[in-house]
């Protein structure tokens, strides 16, 4: 029966270790001969025995009556016969329930196995950079996992075309980056399209999705540490704000998480961690406030600057609150301290709810350019 452990392994390393516990082979010598430590065994072992037993598989506690894959078991009711054997069993099954955290946990571990625990080691640029000007990247909302249709919204989008476009996009505005020393790139927000294992937003609401939590996680990660990566290799310093979305509340925060154990041993990389809605960052004279926008809307927010970073405010002479949520460009110049707001565009094409309520996506991503005396000097915006 133990045999159907394969049945709950996503990855070729899990089947390995799957098989060598099945043929009897110690944790030890299963973790030589694949090359890997003891520990990851164990992690990967555990990782497909929780996913088993989340779908009803457990013999170990009589649990041999299996959920479909769309279903959770929330509990079983088991009757045995006067000599212990199992004679009838009843599973309790829900849509709904899962341990979220626990699901973007393993989802972690098999990331940072893949990777060797280790973040890579990227050479500084050899060119001798100025910290005159400063980069910043506004990654509207991905929404990694949605799923789209051309004959629906006019475009297709999953998992694959969003990785894709993302890289090549980011490759592009790259090509236009100034020579300077500190690039901060802004994810302003639903980077992932569902918060839940049923594939719904933080509050419920159901989605279009493509693929479970897990490999739609997995792939947002390899994505994030493509673009760091990347912009490693031309900026000495890489700072990057994960705005926290409506749609994502629990797997931005996993994510940001995520980045800051990655890149922990590199001293050029700093993941902001701030908690709050809102954060600020002030190169000379200027200053950038970056949200998601779904909580602190467009005409309120230079105001909520100025009030809640006073310092940062009353020192800049240039201002500017960048958020994304609307999915389309939207600027104006506040007569509150004559502060510029904008939203930013993401790259996915508008879903099936969204095309249906009128929404257009404008499919866009932005390098803009900041001098700490004449605040933005430049930008590179780069379509689909």
């Amino acid at each position: 029966m133990e045999k159907k452990l394969l049945d709950y392994c996503t990855t070729d390393k899990q089947r390995e270790v799957i098989k060598l516990y099945l043929e009897g082979v110690s944790e030890n010598k299963s973790a030589a001969i694949l090359g890997v430590t003891r520990s990851a065994v164990q992690s990967h072992k555990r990782i497909v025995v929780r996913r088993a037993a989340g779908q009803g598989y457990s013999p170990n506690h009589d649990m041999i009556h299996t959920a479909p894959s769309t279903h959770l078991v929330k509990g079983t009711s088991t009757l045995y016969s006067e000599d212990g054997q199992v004679k009838a069993q009843w599973v309790k099954t829900n849509l709904k329930q899962e341990d979220q955290i626990q699901s973007i946990k393993n989802a972690l571990d098999e990331f940072l196995e893949d990777h060797k625990n280790k973040s890579p080691n990227i050479p500084k640029p050899k060119k001798k950079l100025k910290d005159q000007e400063l980069a910043v990247v506004n990654i509207g909302d991905a929404h990694f996992g949605m799923l789209a249709h051309d004959d629906i919204s006019g475009d297709n989008y999953d998992c694959k075309i969003a990785a894709s476009r993302h890289k090549e996009v980011f490759m592009r505005l790259m090509n236009n980056a100034p020579e300077c020393d500190t690039i901060v790139i802004n994810q302003l927000g639903d980077y992932y399209h569902a918060d839940t294992y049923t594939g719904t937003t933080t509050k419920g609401t159901p989605l279009d999705t493509d693929g479970r939590l897990e490999h739609v996680f997995l792939i947002g990660l390899e994505v994030m540490s493509f673009i760091v990566e990347e912009a490693l290799k031309r900026f000495n310093k890489v700072i990057v704000r994960h705005c926290r979305g409506n749609h994502d509340a629990i797997t931005s925060m996993a994510l940001k998480a995520q980045q800051q154990a990655y890149w922990r041993n590199n001293k050029r990389v700093t993941i902001e961690m701030s908690p709050a809605v809102c954060w600020v960052y002030q190169h000379g004279k200027t200053a950038f406030m970056v949200t998601h926008g779904d909580t602190i809307k467009h005409a309120k927010m230079a105001e909520y600057f100025a009030a809640r970073y006073p310092e940062e405010w009353g020192a800049s002479t240039h201002r500017m609150c960048w958020h994304g949520h609307i999915h389309s460009k939207q600027i104006s110049r506040e007569t509150y301290g004559q502060t510029v707001t904008e939203s930013f565009a993401g790259l996915p094409p508008s879903d099936a709810w969204h095309d249906s309520s009128g929404y257009v996506s404008g499919q866009s991503m932005c390098l803009l350019v900041l001098d700490k005396e004449k605040g933005e000097v430049r930008r590179s915006t780069e379509r689909l």
